[in-house]
């Protein structure tokens, strides 16, 4: 039997999986993405003037059609997580610093 907090991991997990599935359903010229946490900001950056917790860096879109795109897309990826720890708020902890890539079968 699983423990619970391993357990609740294991769903957590898939909560973010399914949510994150979904955004790269919807939004088919996605490739990839990041989710960083403070520590993870490029050292240019001024960390201290930013707000929140998780950023959404290095999104990566072929083909790439414009500003209005990339923000649709920005859009869609930053409801998603917002949803996911909104639910989830142990997914916080595991989205920093992971790099999520469509799968090509």
């Amino acid at each position: 039997m699983a423990q619970p907090e391993k357990q609740g991991t294991a769903e957590t997990g898939l909560g973010i999986e399914a949510r994150l599935r979904a955004v790269f359903r919807r939004q088919p010229e996605l490739h990839r993405f990041v989710i960083q946490d403070k520590a993870g900001i490029a050292d240019h950056i001024d960390r201290q003037s930013l707000a929140g917790e998780l950023f959404i860096t290095q999104i990566t879109l072929y083909p790439r059609r414009g500003t209005k795109q990339y923000d649709e897309v920005y859009a869609d990826i930053a409801g998603a997580i917002t949803q996911v720890v909104a639910e989830l708020p142990e997914a916080l902890r595991l989205l920093a610093g992971k790099t999520f890539v469509r799968a090509l079968h």
